[in-house]
């Protein structure tokens, strides 16, 4: 799987996860109102990402109503992503090609490998080495990816999201 930008402006990003020659999702980031549309299949579906807490130091996907579905934190320790009660954990291997994998138990048994690449310069997302994504972006990706992966169909197919 491949998250691949479509299109970039000051007012929205678009961005499209692709596995081989099919199209999954796409999502469409708001900076400015921190809402992200995605659509899958027909469906569209809009998503809040917010910052909650005392120092506003945890990402909360809400939905279009308001009512939060899920959160990530990323503290020294743990980095994982919480949607409808499960718990997923996830890391950014910088190798040859970035890759954000997300596990449950062991990183060595992968739910997803999806190579993440941000580079609003070139027409591929890519994060090099010591070089941090916008955070808000990021986040969007991430919880995109994470609302994939709790749908029916995803589901159904996690083997081959791992490949």
């Amino acid at each position: 799987m491949k998250w691949q930008i479509a299109s970039s402006t000051a007012k929205q990003e678009i961005y499209e996860l692709w596995r081989k020659e099919k199209k999954l999702l796409t999502l469409e980031f708001h900076p400015s109102t921190n809402s992200a549309r995605i659509e899958y299949a027909g469906e569209k579906r809009v998503f809040l990402v917010r910052k909650e807490g005392f120092l506003k130091n945890k990402t909360v996907l809400c939905n279009e109503y308001g009512i939060r579905l899920g959160h990530l934190v990323n503290d020294s320790k743990e980095h994982y992503i919480e949607l409808n009660g499960e718990r997923f954990f996830y890391a950014i291997d910088n190798g040859e090609k970035t890759k954000l994998i997300i596990y449950k138990e062991a990183k060595s048994n992968p739910l997803v490998v999806c190579d993440i690449d941000i580079n609003k310069n070139s027409n591929s997302l890519f994060v090099s080495k010591g070089v941090t994504p916008d955070a808000k972006v990021y986040s969007s990706l991430l919880l995109a990816l994470g609302w994939y992966m709790i749908l029916p169909v995803a589901k159904e197919s996690k083997l081959e999201l791992a490949v």
